[in-house]
């Protein structure tokens, strides 16, 4: 189904209320809060951790920043920056991954919200991306385009306008 512009803004309001939700943790539940790892890194620095099953990677040329929460126990999340971007992944469920890639002042946002989830955000030339895979959905934002799969996923790139969301048989983009 096609969607016109106020569907692409309806989308991008959904898709970034429910990344902030889950950035900050309400709504999502995931994951025993002690099993959570958490990478960070800035200003040309890198840092892995593995804690059980789950793992979690973060590096960041000069001047950016790099955040992966792998909160579940047994997930991935990565999060790579360079010149100046700002990425973001987030996996909160078991055998998911959070992937999120940014560059040129570019702000990524990639977070798993479902068992079974695969996200890729990837933000270039100050754009902002968002990708959001849940219950066994697949979501991909980034240069190549946007693609939503499976059963919730949820994208938006916002250097090309496009957005999609899917859930069910709900299959909406632009």
């Amino acid at each position: 189904m096609r969607i016109k512009h106020f569907g692409a803004r309806t989308a991008a309001m959904v898709i970034g209320g429910t990344a902030f939700a889950a950035l900050v943790g309400f709504g999502f539940g995931g994951g025993d809060a002690g099993a959570a790892t958490t990478c960070s890194a800035a200003n040309g620095h890198q840092v892995q951790r593995i804690v059980g099953h789950g793992g979690c990677g973060a590096k960041a040329g000069l001047g950016s920043q790099s955040l992966a929460d792998e909160a579940s126990g047994g997930g991935t999340a990565v999060a790579v920056s360079d010149r100046g971007g700002n990425a973001t992944a987030r996996n909160l469920q078991p055998g998911s991954t959070a992937l999120a890639g940014a560059n040129t002042r570019g702000t990524a946002y990639s977070i798993t919200t479902g068992p079974k989830a695969f996200s890729v955000a990837q933000a270039r030339d100050g754009g902002t991306t968002v990708a959001v895979g849940g219950w066994g959905g697949q979501a991909i934002a980034g240069p190549a385009g946007i693609a939503c799969q499976g059963g919730f996923a949820t994208a938006y790139d916002s250097n090309t306008g496009k957005a999609c969301l899917r859930s069910g048989t709900i299959d909406l983009h632009n």
